[in-house]
């Protein structure tokens, strides 16, 4: 798969999956099964399903309801795409042990997502979302003056 086709694989995931909340877009755009490395502490290597991945999308899309994606960089080299990529909106509904906060919030993401045989096969994530709720919990979550 061309650099560019990996670009557009990736564009759509965030456009459609994540922004809009068209889960059928995960089915093409990962395999059925792929590695996310995560930058908690100790890193975590997971194996994830589609069916897990959408229903991280979803839950994050319940609690944001008003969610905003925004790609900000988008990078290819051979089967790899980097990006940025922020997400925007307001707490409104618990996510896992999380309580609303009721406040605009924004958080930005790294990837760099490896893709084989035009499906995303491994994530490494560097997410800002984990520092959001980190905050969260020591109550230092503070409205963002950007929407």
């Amino acid at each position: 798969m061309a650099e560019i086709d990996n670009k557009k694989l990736v564009a759509k995931l965030y456009e459609q999956g994540w922004a809009r909340g068209d889960l059928d877009v995960i089915d093409e755009a990962f395999a059925p099964e792929h590695i996310l490395h995560w930058n908690e502490w100790p890193p975590t290597d997971q194996r994830r399903t589609t069916d897990e991945v959408k229903a991280i999308i979803h839950a994050y899309r319940n609690a944001f309801p008003d969610l905003r994606v925004e790609v900000n960089e988008l990078v290819a080299e051979g089967d790899k795409v980097a990006l940025q990529v922020s997400f925007i909106g307001t707490h409104e509904k618990p996510y896992e042990s999380f309580q609303p906060t009721h406040r605009l919030s924004r958080f930005t993401d790294m990837q760099i997502l490896k893709i084989s045989n035009g499906k995303i096969v491994e994530s490494t994530l560097s997410t800002g979302g984990l520092d959001y709720f980190y905050k969260v919990l020591a109550g230092q979550v503070f409205n963002c003056s950007q929407r």
